[in-house]
């Protein structure tokens, strides 16, 4: 709070009993109380221990104010002053809403009480969403305004700009469900700063609750934050939520800050207080444990507070919230872009003013289509405390978009913060403080809704509550969204049953590498990507075989989920002679046998390097690699071009290291299409002829003997 409303506020409470009217206003007079000596002496006790913390300025004392206001307040509701003084404590609370009665009943039986009651009442009915009555005492306030108090006018007339944007959302809501996780998420203490994984399966929130890692509790009496996590296991069912334990969790404040697309890498931060703290990474192993965090090091981490963070979806750039001297405002987005020669972040870049305000900025996320970016801004054009803003970067323009204020009621007039979104853009999480919840912040999921399928409502009294839910339709948040959502699982063949794995995804027309992913320990992953392309997909396992296929697409995946499964056995196994299975991506252009070892991220390369560390891995095992064409050119040109390209795979291998004895190799031509030219014929797309053709071209490799 500003220092001058309190000199104000402590004269008003020293001085200010004769203008009170006994009928309505009953002051803390011992001359009242002649009959209850006792109780009014401990009334007043609690007033006075809720003024030490009070008149502290700082706000995070305020409820402990609070505490000691509300004792009292059973004793003697009817004092302008005491309720006032309870008003301004909520204002400030995570319950920001029960300020309006008390701050009403003080300006009810006396309204020149102080100089900023119409201010503080005006920031009540706003928190309500009663922008139009907000307007009016925040106009009535600026009357009372010092000539010379700049700021002040400036930061009431933005709170009239506020109320304006608030009464323009909410005559146009967007269309969503907003539903509470449930007690297995929930419980009677404080969630929040939710994290999600891409494919919308794992969640990381932070919690202050009795079984944090030290059990430790600040002066306040509230618990340390600690990280817990949950992972759904069926449409709708999140697991009962856990600690996270150590290492991630220590005896000291650990929250969520972000999470990779993958769910594999968190962000996290860890400090004793607000003015300082610092963002670390831990990734998980194999196994399911987690790495010790490390720092982000000096590109990101300073002595002042970085408090969010957010990972692109290859984990290259990184953007986080810090404030860090020389930015726009209180707190700011910078970016920072790995060094991979340097194996560091490189020094931070503010986004600048077209993100950045003289206000706050909080709570960036930036999505899996690593284009939009997520934050939450009190500075931008909101309708009271953080509102949640979007801005799309043009990579182009090299800029980003005007920030948009992404609606209500996502927004509401009190803080929305800790926004995030899956890869599909169907659902984002959010904690939020609302009538009905478990405890004083709990984690809620929001659900984007398409357009109503009748053209109006059955009737003016019709509400989004009482549409059923199956009459609605998905909508990505974004309108100008081309992504796609691929999720799948490495199977064990022979169990039948998920197993951990890699998968390597690479753009079949540029030869670029897309993104490498370790699974989850059940073999399960995701991935966005961008509809309009093919994408060569290469599926491995420990001592397990290897699987490829290319994925075609086109516009009609977009804002679809495609699901892929690879099923994998181990090649050293009773049964596994005789086994084969088709790199598919070893593939080569029409009439062509060669294969570009050099180019990064080849998917060929990967798919050979893969069979090299599998025959490494099973030293006894021969194989034969079968070279397949397609039908198009003579017969006996066909086999000799499949002959030439086993070869060319051979002596991929041989410079690897593997014994050439252990690699038969045979040219098949086009004897054993995949594809049978009668099926490839009645194609009529260019376009699924020349794809079916490339399925005929690839390399089979079959288990010998062990």
């Amino acid at each position: 709070m500003n220092s001058w409303k309190f000199i104000a506020l402590i004269f008003c409470l020293t001085f200010g009993y004769s203008a009170l009217s006994q009928d309505k206003d009953i002051p803390f007079d011992k001359r009242l109380f002649e009959d209850q000596k006792e109780a009014f002496e401990t009334a007043a006790k609690e007033i006075n221990l809720g003024d030490f913390y009070f008149f502290d300025g700082r706000d995070e004392f305020l409820m402990e104010a609070l505490s000691h206001f509300e004792k009292a307040q059973k004793f003697n509701p009817h004092s302008s002053i005491l309720n006032y003084k309870i008003g301004i404590c909520y204002l400030y609370s995570s319950n920001k809403s029960e300020s309006l009665k008390y701050l009403e009943f003080a300006h009810n039986v006396n309204p020149d009480l102080d100089i900023d009651l119409k201010f503080y009442l005006a920031q009540a009915y706003q928190l309500v969403g009663n922008f139009e009555t907000a307007i009016q005492y925040y106009k009535l306030y600026q009357t009372l305004i010092p000539e010379n108090d700049k700021n002040q006018q400036r930061y009431v007339a933005k709170k009239i700009a506020e109320s304006r944007t608030g009464i323009e959302l909410m005559e146009s809501p967007i269309r969503v469900w907003v539903d509470n996780l449930g007690d297995s998420i929930n419980s009677e203490y404080s969630e929040f700063s939710p994290v999600i994984s891409a494919d919308n399966r794992v969640l990381f929130y932070t919690a202050r609750r009795p079984d944090s890692q030290g059990q430790k509790t600040d002066r306040l009496g509230n618990y340390f934050e600690d990280i817990y996590y949950s992972v759904r296991h069926s449409e709708e069912k999140w697991a009962a939520a856990q600690n996270i334990g150590a290492p991630i969790n220590t005896e000291s404040h650990d929250a969520t800050v972000g999470v990779a697309p993958d769910g594999k890498s968190i962000l996290t931060y860890q400090g004793l207080s607000s003015k300082n703290g610092d963002i670390l990474i831990t990734k998980q192993n194999e196994d399911g444990t987690w790495e010790e965090p490390k720092s982000l090091g000096v590109g990101v981490n300073s002595k002042h507070h970085e408090s969010s963070a957010t990972l692109s979806f290859d984990e290259k750039t990184l953007f986080f919230v810090s404030d860090q001297p020389g930015g726009y405002g209180q707190h700011d987005i910078y970016v920072s872009i790995w060094n991979e020669k340097k194996q560091t972040w490189g020094k931070a870049k503010n986004l600048g003013p077209q993100i950045n305000t003289d206000f706050e900025e909080m709570g960036v996320f930036f999505h899996a289509d690593s284009k939009t970016l997520y934050f939450s801004s009190d500075g931008h054009k909101n309708m009271g405390g953080l509102d949640v803003f979007k801005s799309i970067y043009d990579s182009d323009l090299e800029e980003w978009s005007t920030p948009e204020n992404i609606g209500y009621p996502i927004n509401t007039p009190d803080d929305d913060i800790y926004f995030v979104v899956t890869g599909n853009s169907r659902y984002a999480y959010y904690s939020s403080n609302r009538p009905g919840g478990f405890g004083e912040k709990d984690i809620y999921k929001i659900t984007f809704l398409g357009p109503k399928k009748n053209p109006a409502l059955p009737s003016p009294a019709t509400t989004l509550a009482t549409i059923p839910k199956k009459e609605m339709e998905f909508l990505t948040l974004s309108k100008g969204e081309t992504s796609f959502l691929l999720t799948g699982q490495i199977i064990d063949g022979e169990t039948g049953k998920g197993m951990p794995g890699k998968l390597y995804i690479i753009n079949a027309q540029t030869n670029e590498r897309v993104q490498k992913i370790d699974t989850y320990p059940d073999g399960s992953f995701s991935a966005v990507l961008s509809p309009g392309q093919q994408y060569a997909l290469t599926a491995a396992g420990k001592y397990f075989s290897i699987v490829s296929q290319i994925l075609s697409t086109d516009e009609y995946f977009i804002n679809q989920e495609k699901k892929l499964d690879f099923v994998l056995y181990r090649p050293s196994t009773d049964t596994s002679s005789g086994h084969s299975f088709a790199l598919r991506n070893i593939y080569f252009g029409f009439d062509q046998t060669n294969l570009d070892y050099s180019a990064f991220g080849s998917q060929a390369q990967v798919e050979l390097d893969l069979l090299a560390d599998l025959l490494h891995k099973n030293p006894t095992i021969i194989i034969e690699l079968g070279g397949h064409t397609d039908r198009r050119g003579a017969n006996g040109y066909n086999e000799e071009l499949s002959n030439n390209r086993a070869f060319i795979a051979k002596q991929y291998l041989v410079d690897k290291g593997i014994a050439e004895e252990r690699i038969k190799m045979k040219g098949y031509g086009e004897t054993q299409p995949e594809v049978p030219w009668e099926v490839i014929k009645e194609l009529k797309d260019k376009k699924a002829r020349e794809e079916a053709h490339q399925r005929n071209r690839r390399t089979v490799i079959t288990i010998l003997s062990q």
